[in-house]
This record gives C-alpha cells, sequence and structure tokens, in this order.
C-alpha cells in the first residue's frame, strides 16, 4: 500500500487506485515538489511539469500521464532517477477522429460544399491520423498520407508534405510536439496550399505559425480554419480567434469514454508494475449513463449528416464557449481558458451512441464513418 497523488481531472482516479493504497486528489497547480516528497507514485495530465525540479526530493517511483503526449514530462531525468513512466497513448484518438468528423461535416454544411470526392490530406498517421484515414473513406473522401517516420520505416501509401499542400482540399493535421514539427506549417506551406483549403489542427498549436496564418486568414486565400490548439496555450491569440471558422480550447480529445480510457490505461500499468491484483471494474464505469436512443429522420436531405452529427457532439457549442474569451479581460484569458478544459460537458464516443431510422443510402456511412451502434 502506497501513497499515489493525482490530478482531479483524471476521471474515477480515486475510485481505480483506492485498492493500491491512499489517493491524494490536487488540481493541477498544488502537485508542487512539497506534495510530491512522501509519494509513490503521481498521475498527471498535461498541465504539470514533470521534471527535476517537481521530483528531486520525492520518492517517486512511478510517473504516468492520463494523456498521448508526453511533452511535459522529463523523460530523461526519469530514465536518470529509474522512475517508471507511462502515458496513454491512443487513449483519446476515436474522440479526436470524432472531433475531426465533427467539424468537416459541419463545415460541410456551412459551405454547401459536399465531402464526397473531396482530397483529405492526412499529415501524421498514428493512433489518431491512422484511425481517420480508415473512417474518412466512408464519407467520400480521397485520403493522402504523410508521414516521414513511418515511410523511413518501410510502411508504403505515404507521399510527401508537398503533395499534401499541392493536391489537397483538405488538411488535418497530427503529429507530436517536437523539433521536427514545430511550424511545420509556416509562411511558404500556407502559400503552397490549394486556395480555398480546409485547415483543421488538433495535434499541437505550435505546429501551425499562428502569427502568419492570422496574415495568411486576412487574403481569403484559406477557406475554413480549425483550430483546437494554440501556440502560447492558455493565453491564445484572441485576434486570430476571431478569424477562425471553428475555435475551441484544446478539447478534441476530451470525450467521458476517451479520457476514461487513460485513467484505465494507467491503472492496469501500476498494478502490473507493482505486481497488484487488479479490482477496478472499469467496464461497468465504461456501462454508465449511456446516451439514450437517438431517432433520426429517416428522409435523407443536403444536411441529414450535420443534423445527426450534432446530435451525437455538437461541435458550435465548444466554438461559442470559446469565443466567449473575446470578451475577457486580457489578464483573465489564461484562467478562462483553463477552466473551458477543466469544466468541459461529458461528450460520450460515437460508439456509446445508438440510431434509429438511418436512411439505406447513408447506412454504409453511418455504420463505418461515425461507428455509432445503428439499429
Amino acid at each position: 500500500m502506497f501513497l499515489t497523488v493525482a490530478d482531479e481531472n483524471i476521471p474515477h482516479v480515486s475510485q481505480a487506485f483506492a485498492s493500491t493504497g491512499h489517493v491524494r486528489v490536487l488540481d493541477a497547480e498544488s502537485i508542487t515538489d512539497k506534495v510530491c516528497a512522501n509519494a509513490d507514485v503521481l498521475l498527471v495530465r498535461s498541465v504539470t511539469r514533470v521534471d527535476q525540479s517537481l521530483l528531486s526530493h520525492s520518492r517517486v517511483r512511478f510517473v504516468g500521464s492520463a494523456t498521448a503526449g508526453f511533452d511535459h514530462i522529463d523523460r530523461a531525468y526519469l530514465r536518470e532517477r529509474g522512475i517508471q513512466f507511462t502515458h496513454a497513448a491512443g487513449s483519446n484518438a476515436d474522440s479526436v477522429v470524432e472531433y475531426v468528423l465533427s467539424a468537416l461535416i459541419r463545415l460541410s454544411a456551412l459551405q454547401m460544399r459536399p465531402l464526397a470526392g473531396l482530397t483529405l490530406g492526412i499529415v501524421g498517421c498514428g493512433n489518431i491520423g491512422g484511425r481517420l484515414a480508415v473512417r474518412a473513406p466512408a464519407f467520400g473522401l480521397h485520403i493522402l498520407k504523410n508521414d516521414p517516420p513511418l515511410a523511413n520505416a518501410g510502411h508504403s501509401g505515404f507521399v510527401d508534405l508537398e503533395s499534401i499542400l499541392a493536391e489537397s482540399d483538405i488538411i488535418t493535421l497530427h503529429v507530436p510536439k517536437s523539433s521536427d514539427t514545430y511550424h511545420l506549417i509556416e509562411k511558404s506551406a500556407l502559400q503552397s496550399m490549394k486556395p480555398g483549403v480546409w485547415l483543421l489542427n488538433t495535434s499541437r498549436g505550435s505546429v501551425i505559425d499562428n502569427a502568419v496564418l492570422s496574415k495568411v486568414l486576412d487574403t481569403g486565400r484559406i477557406g475554413a480554419t480549425v483550430l483546437d490548439v494554440w501556440e502560447n496555450e492558455p493565453t491564445p491569440d484572441l485576434g486570430l480567434l476571431r478569424k477562425v471558422t471553428l475555435g475551441t480550447p484544446h478539447i478534441a480529445g476530451h470525450s467521458v469514454d476517451g479520457k476514461l480510457q487513460g485513467t484505465v490505461m494507467l491503472y492496469k500499468a501500476v498494478t502490473d508494475y507493482f505486481g497488484i491484483q487488479p479490482t477496478w471494474d472499469f467496464e461497468q464505469v465504461l456501462q454508465q449513463d449511456l446516451p439514450p436512443p437517438i431517432s433520426a429522420d429517416p428522409e435523407p436531405s443536403s444536411n441529414w449528416l450535420d443534423t445527426l452529427v450534432r446530435c451525437l457532439y455538437d461541435i458550435r457549442a465548444d466554438d461559442a464557449r470559446m469565443r466567449m474569451l473575446l470578451n475577457t479581460p486580457h489578464d483573465q484569458v489564461a484562467r478562462k481558458f483553463r477552466q473551458l478544459r477543466r469544466n468541459y460537458p461529458s461528450r460520450r464516443a460515437f460508439g456509446r451512441h445508438r440510431v434509429t431510422g438511418i436512411p439505406s443510402s447513408l447506412l454504409q456511412t453511418v455504420r463505418d464513418g461515425l461507428c455509432v451502434v445503428c439499429q
């Protein structure tokens, strides 16, 4: 039995780790070196920077991040100290894919431009981009994939970034934060894109040069922009926010199921590492509070998919909440941005929804693209 210090935004963390010992749950800003001094396990999300300054006087033996990314973790220091580390790679992948699909269907409705026949360029084909490449063709999209690490490892089916920029009607970014991806999309890349391109970023804010993007948006060259991530979070460029088509506060992966899957992955890793018999029934938790069945209008129309997807996840609501920052005093923007993430409303994975009344002409699209339970 030992002490676990955990971020309060890790769902069900107290319930999950109760069998391992005492669990102390805190907001991210309160996880300090003093708090960690007597901890054996530290569980965080992306806000907490885990490095020598946090752990130098602690007895922590295991660090887990309930997030797919780990750029907030000094892994070299953890290796030096012999501290075990794990993160929830892929836990929220389906959530991000569903965010992207929702955004594309909304843009299609806004611009009265069918998705069928358009070319979707996916930059980064790991857990998220790879799953998007499987689901997006159900909407009639032609897929181009770019992922230099996978291509260099011998995987086939990839094109270079220049081809993505020149040939794609839609470009979506799913790359990790690194020196190679910093400002991957800068002035020349933006100017190389097809006029009218739709540009989406759900990876890291610094993958796009936000200042340059803001200037390019003034020219009308880009047809639509969807940003879930921003440079200088939690203080995004409010001028850029005014110009994007849809803007959200880094919540693409924040479905109930995606976040809970992160907890499950940490729980399995901790119990395995310490040789503890797992007792938490997470499957029961996943079955709680399932959304009621959706009865769709069986008569297909030009906006049928948009109407259905807004029942599953209405991206407009997140955009409206984000735009509240435009009326927030500058010195309170960071606090408000964090609150939007911390107090994010419940959103279930599409696969937890049951839908009836699906037109036969759209059944395959809904089943294979949205992955809802079709009844």
